[in-house]
Order: structure tokens, then sequence, then C-alpha cells
């Protein structure tokens, strides 16, 4: 099973996750550190100090990030958590730090493979997966396989959703929005929601009809068995699922007759998906 085993990075706004995986997406060992924000070079540090750790052999390394990845190129276009990294990171670069290949991925995307793989969507062809906490992604499975074109289809939180405005997903359905509606920490304002609290429920219910919207018209474009809902938006359960499910009732046509589940893959869901990427990177033909 140690031939199998590669690095596995999840890169988040605040935390950056490094782990070695092995066959079935099992963790052999994991680091868990502050995302160094002015200092991309600490990445290959991170990753090449575990892999020094963990000994041989490990085959390669998968990276997600928070932004959009040109996959054609293996380079990172835009970083908007991390403006210090863009420019810097490539997956050339990083094959050529750390000896070994490397591939470059969007971590919405990421998420999506390790629900379908090992979290709530096991067992669909065809799945969905959005998330919504400080911004929105998504990442699409069809016919058990990431969906992507020449770049990364997670941004869909940039897809306006009031034409009026212009206003998008993002801007209207994210966590960052019910905070910046509420006045408050959007999970303080979801608790005071489930607590009955009128004016949060009423923020709470804004935002998550805005998402429901956005997800409404994402099922229409992919036509999922399953979509999972995942991010800290989802924590609310039934405040957030409720308003999707009642979106796609309303609908009226076979879009409606998708599964609506919160994501279970937890924190370690996008390194699991990292694993599963590169299976399926290198068993395909194409």
């Amino acid at each position: 099973m140690g031939d199998d085993r590669i690095l596995a990075c999840d890169v988040g706004g605040t935390r950056l996750r490094v782990a070695v995986m092995e066959t079935g997406g099992a963790i052999v060992s994991k680091e868990v550190i502050p995302t160094p924000k002015d200092d991309p070079n600490a990445l290959a540090r991170a990753m090449r100090s575990l892999a020094e750790k963990a000994g041989p052999p490990i085959k390669a390394a998968v990276v997600g990030l928070p932004g959009l990845i040109d996959y054609s190129r293996g380079e990172v276009l835009t970083l908007p958590n991390l403006p210090d990294w863009e420019g810097s990171l490539t997956a050339v670069r990083l094959s050529a730090e750390l000896g070994m290949p490397v591939l470059l991925a969007n971590d919405a995307d990421l998420a999506a493979l390790g629900e379908h793989r090992y979290g709530a969507g096991q067992g669909s062809q065809d799945m969905l997966y959005v998330t919504s906490s400080t911004g929105v992604g998504a990442g699409v499975i069809i016919r058990g396989r990431l969906l992507h074109g020449l770049l990364s289809l997670a941004e869909a939180g940039h897809t306006i959703i009031d034409w009026a405005t212009g206003d998008t997903l993002e801007k209207l359905g994210s966590g960052t929005a019910l905070a910046r509606a509420a006045g408050e920490d959007a999970a303080a304002v979801a608790a005071r929601a489930a607590a009955g609290d009128p004016a949060a429920s009423q923020h709470f219910a804004s935002t998550a009809e805005a998402f429901a919207v956005g997800v409404y018209n994402l099922v229409h474009c992919y036509s999922p068995e399953v979509v999972v809902i995942g991010g800290g938006m989802s924590q609310a359960g039934e405040l957030l699922l409720g308003p999707i499910r009642e979106r796609l009732e309303r609908c009226g046509c076979a879009a409606s007759k998708a599964k609506v589940v919160k994501a279970q893959g937890g924190d370690d869901v996008g390194l699991r998906g990292a694993y599963a990427y590169w299976m399926d990177c290198s068993s395909s033909t194409t």
C-alpha cells in the first residue's frame, strides 16, 4: 500500500493542511499550521518537511488552492484570499522543489471529489457540491469523474443571480453576505436564527434564499442525483437545506428530484479529494 502514497495539501485562507495519504484515502500522517499569507515558499517547505518525516516512497503531490486554476497549464490564476501567493505557484516549480510530480486543483473541486468518494455523495454517479462560507464555490461530478474545462468550475459564486443589480451568488448567498447584512459573525447569526430570533431569522432566510437560487441554477445545468452542501453555512442544517429543497420542488421538473444533503467529509475532505484526484489522473488514458 505504501507504493500508492501521495502528499496532499489543502490551502485555506487561515489554515494549511498537509498529509501523507495512501490507499483508500487513508491519512498516514498530517500537519495543520496557520497559513503564512505573506510567504508562499512556506508551502513547499511544509510539504517537504512532512515528506521527509514519512520517508519514501511518495509518488506525487496534489495541492488544493482557494482560487481559479488553469488545469491545462498547472498554474494559479487568482488567489483572492492570498494575493501575495499569486504568480509564484506553478505545478512545474513545486515539482522541481519537491522532486516529484505535482498537480494543482481548486479546493472546492477537491472537496467535491472527497464528498463523492468518501462522504455524502458515495454511490452517486452525478453529484453537485456547493459550499458557502467566506465565499461560494462548487464542484461537479459527472459519471463519477470531476468535471472541468480549461479552468476550474468552482467559481460559481461569481455567477449573477440578480440581473437588475448585477449582484452575484457570493455577494448575496455567502457567510460573508450574512455577516454583512446582520452586522455580526455569520455563525452567531445562524445560532440566533436557530433559536427563533426574528431579526436573525430574517437575515438568514434572505441569505439562504439567495444561495438556494444559485444552487437551483446549477442543478438545472448539471442534473445531479445528489446535491451536497458544504462550508460553514451548512452547519445551520435545515435552515439552509430547507430553502434549497423548497426552491427545487417549485421548479416542477426532473431537476427537483435531486437529493439535497449536508456534507459529511469534515475538515479532511479536501485531502481525501486530493488523493482521489491523483488516482483518477494517474489512471486516465485520455
